[in-house]
C-alpha cells in the first residue's frame, strides 16, 4: 500500500480535488446537503467492504492491485466531499449567526441558545414564495421575521424540529415554552401536507390581527 502511494499521490490529489468540487456544487441547498450526508454513507460502507478484501487479500494479482489503487482514490475522493460539505455547512451556520447577531436583541438569544439545545438544520431564501409561517397559531408578523433571520422559512423545517432544537429556537423569543404549548410542530406538520387548520381559515379570511398581511 505505501508503494502505491508514493507511485499514484498526484492522481490520490486531484482525486481529492475534484471531490471538494463536486462536493460543493451539490451542497448548495439544505435538501443537497442532506443528500450528499446519505450518499457518504452509502460510500463509506462500500469503501470498507473493499477494503476487508484487499487487506484479507481476497483478489490475487493484478486485480487485486487494481482494488488497492481504486481505493486509494476513491478515499481521497470521498475526504474531498466530506471536507466541502463540512465547509459548506460551517459558512451557513455562519452566514445564519451573523444575520441574526445583527439584529437589536439577538445578540445575547444567540449567546444563550449557544449553551442550550441545538440548532436545526437552515437553509438560504428559496427564490421562490416562501410558507406563510403566520399560519401556525403563535407566529405572527414578529415570529416569522424571527424565524426567516434564524434561516427558517418553511413548515417542513418546523415540522422536523427535535425537542433540542426546540429548546435552542425559543430562545429566541420572547415567551419560551410557546412552540411546545401552541404545538408549532404538530401545526407545522398538517400545513406542510397542504391542509388548512381553523386557524390557518381565520387568518386567510383576515380575523387575525397579528396574522394579517
Amino acid at each position: 500500500m505505501s508503494y502505491l502511494l508514493e507511485q499514484y499521490w498526484g492522481w490520490m490529489l486531484v482525486a481529492g480535488i475534484l471531490g471538494l468540487l463536486v462536493g460543493w456544487i451539490v451542497t448548495q441547498t439544505e435538501r443537497h446537503l442532506r443528500w450528499v450526508a446519505g450518499w457518504l454513507h452509502g460510500a463509506l460502507w462500500l469503501f470498507a467492504i473493499g477494503l476487508v478484501v484487499a487487506v484479507l487479500k481476497l483478489l490475487p494479482g493484478r486485480a487485486g492491485l487494481w482494488l488497492e489503487t481504486a481505493l486509494l482514490l476513491f478515499a481521497a475522493y470521498l475526504v474531498g466531499c466530506w471536507l466541502s460539505a463540512w465547509i459548506r455547512s460551517m459558512l451557513a451556520a455562519d452566514a445564519a449567526t451573523s444575520t441574526t447577531g445583527s439584529q437589536p436583541g439577538t445578540r445575547a438569544a444567540a449567546t444563550d441558545a449557544a449553551g442550550v439545545g441545538s440548532r436545526p438544520l437552515v437553509m438560504e431564501q428559496p427564490t421562490g414564495p416562501l410558507d406563510n409561517l403566520k399560519l401556525i397559531s403563535g407566529v405572527g408578523h414578529k415570529n416569522e421575521a424571527v424565524l426567516h433571520e434564524l434561516g427558517i422559512y418553511r413548515f417542513s423545517q418546523i415540522a422536523q424540529w427535535t425537542e433540542p432544537q426546540v429548546h435552542w429556537i425559543e430562545h429566541y423569543f420572547s415567551f419560551p415554552g410557546r412552540v411546545e404549548r401552541e404545538d408549532w410542530r404538530g401545526q407545522a406538520r398538517i400545513l406542510a401536507q397542504g391542509i388548512e387548520t381553523e386557524f390557518a381559515k381565520r387568518v386567510r379570511l383576515g380575523e387575525v390581527d397579528t396574522s394579517e398581511d
